[in-house]
């Protein structure tokens, strides 16, 4: 057999995970299928946790690649865009790198791109670093709440986003009022359009909070439409 390396590791384990699922995977059943003694996969990775974050980090291979380097709003955003289609894509592998901070090489590329447009842009050191946080855990949090149904069809999606509607119409006007009221305005277009006017807003805020001198290096606020996100999830 070929000698391992990380990358024949990780696309071993990705591949076995893929059919034993995720709480029967184990560095006993991944060393079963490449023929390898799970000690030789130990030289590579120290722990089993260490091997699941190269694993999640695999799912964001690509997503830094040829992005617009001006101006940093469009980079961002279309960045951002990225990440939550890739977590979709990938909800297991995904789920891997969400519990600390990044270590691989596609997060830490991900963490220097928003932290140097941001700094680029004219943020002070903490608004960069506050704004990369939100921007992280607006995408990030995202994904995770759409990923169930990302998978449906988006009939099938339209018709449960229908049900909760007439869920919150139904509810006693008394108590609840504005759900009432709003019940029909609830859960508009798809998730990626919901996501996209979100994410739009935020950097709506970042762009507010440059020096007066830097905000021309932004697009214009109110000129990101939805339209261009793909509608890969409902």
């Amino acid at each position: 057999m070929a000698r391992l390396t990380p990358d024949i590791i990780v696309s071993a384990a990705i591949d076995v995970m893929g059919y034993v699922g995720f709480e029967q995977f184990s560095v006993r059943k991944l060393g079963e299928a490449i023929d390898a003694d799970p000690t030789a996969i130990y030289r590579h990775f120290r722990s089993k946790d260490e091997l699941l974050r190269a694993m999640g980090d695999r799912s964001l291979d690509g997503v830094a690649d040829d992005l617009p380097t001006t101006p940093w709003r469009e980079c961002v955003r279309e960045l951002c865009i990225r990440i939550r289609a890739a977590n979709l894509a990938h909800p297991t592998l995904a789920s891997l790198v969400r519990g600390a901070p990044p270590r691989h090489h596609n997060e830490l590329i991900i963490t220097e791109t928003i932290l140097r447009q941001l700094r680029d842009a004219g943020l002070d050191a903490d608004l960069a670093a506050r704004g990369y946080h939100a921007l992280i855990e607006l995408t990030i949090g995202s994904a995770a709440i759409d990923s169930t149904m990302a998978s449906m069809a988006p009939t099938t999606r339209d018709t449960i986003y229908d049900e909760w509607r007439s869920d919150y119409a139904a509810l006693d006007p008394a108590e609840f009022p504005q759900s009432v009221e709003l019940a029909r305005s609830l859960y508009p277009g798809t998730a990626d359009q919901r996501f996209a006017f979100a994410l739009d807003r935020l950097l709506d805020g970042l762009t507010a909070a440059l020096p007066r001198s830097s905000s021309p290096t932004g697009s214009n606020p109110t000129s990101h439409g939805v339209q261009r996100i793909s509608d890969v999830d409902g």
